[in-house]
């Protein structure tokens, strides 16, 4: 790839793949919403070309790119309301995937070769518990459901207009830069205030996958993918997400109690088998650098360093 485009690229996963793009000398424009947006990270940075454009305005952002050479790539990031009370804003969410529409038709328009997805595990899990009889969805599942909307709305439309597009099924990526309440950055945040945590039983399957693993696996498949396929962002095997905290809390103070049980669990518990967890390493020959037990620390340094 010599040109990409990334939505939502100051945010903690874009950031990082506009970093690692970079360093491969891959030229970014990269999109953040306006002036006001903390660009750090990424303003300084050589192949990176810093391009205003809010979300639900992204008709105007073929107007603000100027490029003689193909771009090969549109990575599409950028959600509004992914966490917090915003996440069951069911007018926010709607807004979202008609964006990511919009940003199908945007890349068409621009002769670029590819469209790519940040897709979620959350789009799955919803999938498998929404449907059931009496089941009860929180209303966090308005966010999961505008991610499935999107996803189905834009790849149809995709294929309809004659756009490659690959989705990227992003399952719980961490690192130092996360600042949202996701389960690691608030979970290790309470241990290392020496706080007493509450989780479920635990015994739902999970995985996690390092910030510098994950964006190279979208590198990959920006590289690589093949069109009209999801690609899992994360590892082949599973484990109990007891197993994961109780890492955590080792890496911290293996003394800190633990309060596994005191919430009540009555969502999805996938198998992992609802996708090819495979396709990375099958495709690719992709292997992830950093264990969890590294990633951890790496993040437990760099809290203590923030706080």
């Amino acid at each position: 790839m010599k040109n990409v485009i990334v939505t939502g690229a100051n945010g903690f996963v874009g950031s990082h793949l506009v970093r690692a793009l970079d360093e491969k000398h891959v030229h970014v424009f990269a999109v953040v919403k306006d002036e006001n947006e903390n660009i750090d990270t990424i303003q300084t940075l050589e192949n990176v070309e810093i391009v205003y454009c809010d979300l639900f305005s992204l008709d105007t952002l073929k107007e603000k790119i100027r490029v003689e050479d193909q771009i090969d790539a549109f990575y599409h990031l950028a959600w509004a309301g992914t966490s917090g009370d915003a996440r069951a804003n069911y007018e926010l969410q709607l807004k979202n995937a008609k964006a990511a529409c919009d940003a199908v038709r945007l890349a068409k328009a621009m002769g670029i070769g590819k469209f790519i997805f940040a897709g979620s595990i959350m789009e799955y899990e919803c999938e498998q518990y929404i449907p059931k009889d009496l089941s009860r969805p929180g209303l966090g599942n308005i966010y999961s459901t505008g991610k499935v909307a999107a996803h189905y709305m834009a790849k149809t439309l995709a294929y309809n207009i004659g756009l490659d597009f690959e989705a990227m099924i992003i399952s719980n990526i961490y690192g130092p830069g996360e600042v949202s309440a996701r389960l690691i950055n608030t979970t290790l945040s309470r241990m290392l205030r020496g706080e007493k945590t509450r989780f479920t039983e635990g015994v739902q399957l999970y995985d996690f996958i390092y910030i510098t693993d994950a964006v190279n696996a979208m590198i990959l498949i920006g590289e690589k993918g093949q069109a009209y396929k999801n690609y899992y962002i994360g590892n082949r095997e599973q484990k109990p997400l007891k197993q994961f905290i109780i890492q955590m809390r080792d890496c911290i103070d293996p003394s800190l109690e633990l309060g596994f049980g005191e919430i009540p669990f009555n969502g999805p518990m996938l198998t992992y088998k609802e996708f090819n967890t495979q396709a990375l390493y099958d495709e690719f020959d992709f292997e992830p650098k950093v264990s969890f037990q590294e990633g951890i620390q790496k993040t437990i340094k760099w809290l203590r360093e923030r706080e």
